[in-house]
């Protein structure tokens, strides 16, 4: 039996539980972190009224095979939200000593169904299967990696009669199942953050924690470090041997009190400062590093305001041959592009903040170009066969190169344009046999999104970009697969700090549409948009712009229609 398979069972079997035992009183909605701007000071223990609390009800006496089991499931969540008291209650002595409930967590999509192996209930002993569909699985770190729809898995339990006759689990797997909506009642997710290489940004990391002790898990993690695919793209600051002195971080007045081991006094007092922005921005408020239980506090520079980066709100769109500035729903040339004549322009892109920066163009499929001035034409920055839309980094760097993979993108460095020096090749081996329809650069140059096909349907991946002293990428890291539902997509670009925007479909959609995906979290799809071709946003859901195949542009706004905002326009395109 495989182990994801026995995961999704559980975590059918969680669901069944959970509607027969579990009580669930929602409190309220949650906050959340910023995503750009200084740090500053907040509550020292933010109230998260959006978890609830949750009670599980111990073994019946003599309850059936079947009723042990669903008990054990429902008691799951409640541990999730406390402690496993209860859900320890349902296994044997010797079961309770092995099981690790935190190792991993199964999310199912639905109630699971159970089947009791009624051949050797006389003697004692059985086996009660259940089968599930796993929506999603979290590993011990806090790491949401989604799942493909529709896998149906089995899970067994094996139970025997103890000395007072009752049912009791004697075999389980280490880990949780628990139903999709169970989980987002008894879980949190936390964007953990690490900054840049260059300390300029911070890069968020979204894991998963249970809500019962997520600042303590949080913290354990920031130590730990960033998740493996992101480990060579950003920087930590935290000493080799640092750690939490107990495992908690109680308040203190008007702060987070996090007691660390002594290891961390050897960091300079600018690596504690940066220490006290990642905690901060992780946990939401103002925190004070001590060391040891009851120890002083340990001093350290002025936190930095370092923040999320963020894409600016300001889009250009193509009107015939003229490039125009979108504001709501009017259009003003930029005046530092003179008309693309003489060009096919299939996209376009820039870097910084606005356009008159420097705007570049794809033309036709085979060259990126420099768009003409007034003073100047056209400049070659880059040749091949079937060119990706191209994508600026901040640091000057446009990505691009052949759709169809030999392993590695070219990036070529703007401000060395026309030399011998300015393209270099990205390696990225797991491209090799693919063919990429879209890459988008994340604001803070650590991270890229990418949308490929091996010949079995799109996949979305995002990588780590691996960069030298100079900012030059030079490789990009193994990748995690993120947007499982997606079955075919042409294009992607980041929504907000760890949520792409895709546009595709999934296995029960006929068109495409903007489905949201996050960087570990389950994809949603928004409402359609009739003859959908192109997406472009800024940071945030409602800077989404969507073009159609008749050149009208619709804007997504804060609600979940679509607004029609131009007409006879294309190629809409943020910095980035």
């Amino acid at each position: 039996m495989s182990t994801t398979g026995t995961l999704r069972d559980r975590a059918r079997q969680a669901l069944a539980a959970a509607s027969a035992t579990v009580l669930v009183v929602v409190l309220g909605a949650c906050a959340s972190i910023p995503t750009s701007g200084p740090v500053v000071e907040g509550q020292a223990t933010p109230e998260d009224p959006g978890q609830p609390f949750v009670s599980a009800l111990p073994p019946p006496r003599d309850g059936a095979p079947d009723q042990i089991v669903r008990g054990f499931l429902a008691a799951q969540a409640q541990g999730a939200r406390s402690t496993f008291d209860v859900a320890s209650e349902y296994l044997t002595d010797a079961a309770q000593d092995d099981w690790s409930p935190l190792a991993q967590v199964a999310i199912l999509e639905d109630v699971p169904q159970l089947e009791v192996d009624e051949s050797t209930l006389e003697d004692g002993a059985t086996t009660v299967r259940t089968t599930a569909d796993v929506v999603g699985i979290v590993d011990a770190r806090g790491v949401y990696t989604e799942q493909v729809p529709g896998r149906t898995t089995e899970i067994s339990y094996g139970l025997v009669r103890d000395d007072d006759g009752q049912w009791r689990i004697a075999t389980v797997d280490d880990g949780l199942t628990i139903t999709a909506t169970n989980f987002a009642r008894t879980y949190k997710q936390v964007n953990l953050y690490f900054p840049t290489v260059d300390r300029a940004y911070l890069v968020p990391d979204a894991r998963w924690f249970p809500s019962r002790n997520w600042q303590a898990l949080a913290v354990r993690e920031t130590l730990r470090g960033p998740a493996e695919w992101l480990a060579g793209s950003v920087a930590t600051v935290a000493p080799d041997g640092t750690a939490l002195s107990i495992d908690s971080v109680p308040p203190t007045e008007g702060a987070v009190s996090v007691p660390l081991t002594e290891p961390v006094t050897s960091a300079s007092p600018a690596d504690r400062a940066l220490l006290l922005a990642q905690l901060q921005a992780s946990l939401g408020g103002r925190v004070e590093i001590t060391v040891g239980v009851g120890g002083s506090v340990l001093s350290a520079d002025d936190v930095p305001t370092i923040g999320v980066a963020t894409t600016p709100d300001d889009p250009v769109v193509l009107a015939g041959d003229q490039v125009m500035r979108l504001e709501g729903r009017t259009t003003t040339p930029v005046e530092s592009v003179a008309p693309l004549t003489g060009l096919q322009p299939t996209a376009l892109a820039f870097r910084g903040r606005s356009a008159d920066a420097g705007l570049v163009v794809r033309d036709g499929g085979d060259r990126i170009v420099t768009a003409p001035t007034a003073e100047a034409g056209p400049t070659t920055l880059l040749t091949g066969s079937n060119l990706l839309a191209p994508s600026v980094d901040r640091f000057g760097y446009l990505w691009s190169g052949p759709q169809v993979q030999a392993g590695s993108l070219q990036a070529v460095n703007l401000e060395e344009a026309g030399s011998d020096q300015a393209v270099t090749p990205v390696a990225a081996p797991w491209l090799e046999g693919r063919t990429v329809m879209s890459v988008r650069v994340a604001p803070d140059g650590a991270r890229i999104a990418v949308v490929s096909d091996a010949g079995t349907g799109s996949q979305v991946h995002v990588a780590g970009v691996v960069r030298d002293e100079a900012g030059r990428p030079t490789q990009l890291s193994e990748p995690v697969r993120v947007g499982q539902p997606v079955v075919a997509a042409t294009q992607v670009t980041w929504l907000d700090r760890a949520l792409l925007g895709v546009l595709g479909r999934t296995a029960g959609e006929s068109a495409p549409v903007v489905q949201r995906v996050p960087v570990g979290g389950p994809t949603v799809p928004t409402s359609p948009v009739e003859n959908a071709v192109s997406l472009a946003s800024a940071t945030g859901v409602g800077t989404v712009l969507v073009g159609t195949s008749d050149g009208s542009l619709f804007a997504a706004g804060t609600s979940t229609l679509w607004t029609r905002v131009a007409t006879e326009v294309r190629l809409a395109t943020y910095p980035g």
